[in-house]
């Protein structure tokens, strides 16, 4: 009987672990990384931070955008500006608080204007921003700015096709 209550016991921490949110560091490499493995699928990339109240509004309109399309060629990826103390206590608990269970990131650049450079030069900084890819990997459009739903869903329906 033991056993069995060891065994469930250990199957629960295990399953609790694996369904925490997964918050792992982004730099040029790893996002290089994630566009080449996701090669033939519309990216989108939102930079955004739970200090940021237009980031926060916008949030739930990406979440659904998510929920509605990643049965197709389309991947969202987020990756967090938050830092210090919030990164690691806010910003998972925003997470969870929108039932995001899939990996998210944080900024990992060295410096910001290094993750500006690599996102577009054209980027003065501002978030939120969210930057959506083709299917060939090629920078399509970027929302620089809080946006609604149907904006997003415009852009990503066009680059589905």
């Amino acid at each position: 009987m033991k056993k069995y209550i060891i065994l469930l016991l250990i199957l629960f921490i295990f399953s609790s672990i694996s369904q925490a949110q997964e918050l792992l560091p982004a730099n040029k490499n790893v996002l290089d990384s994630i566009k080449s493995a996701n090669k033939g699928k519309v990216i989108l990339f939102n930079f955004w931070a739970t200090w940021c109240k237009p980031c926060v509004e916008e949030f739930p309109d990406l979440v659904k955008l998510n929920e509605k399309y990643k049965d197709s060629t389309f991947k969202i990826v987020f990756v967090s500006l938050d830092f210090g103390k919030a990164l690691g206590e806010n910003t998972k608990a925003f997470l969870k608080k929108h039932d995001v269970d899939y990996t998210s990131y944080f900024n990992n650049f060295a410096k910001d204007e290094d993750l500006i450079n690599y996102m577009d030069k054209n980027w003065e900084g501002s978030i939120p921003a969210t930057f959506i890819f083709d299917k060939a990997g090629v920078l399509k459009k970027s929302f620089i700015g809080k946006q609604k739903y149907d904006d997003f869903k415009k852009v990503v329906i066009k680059y589905l096709k």
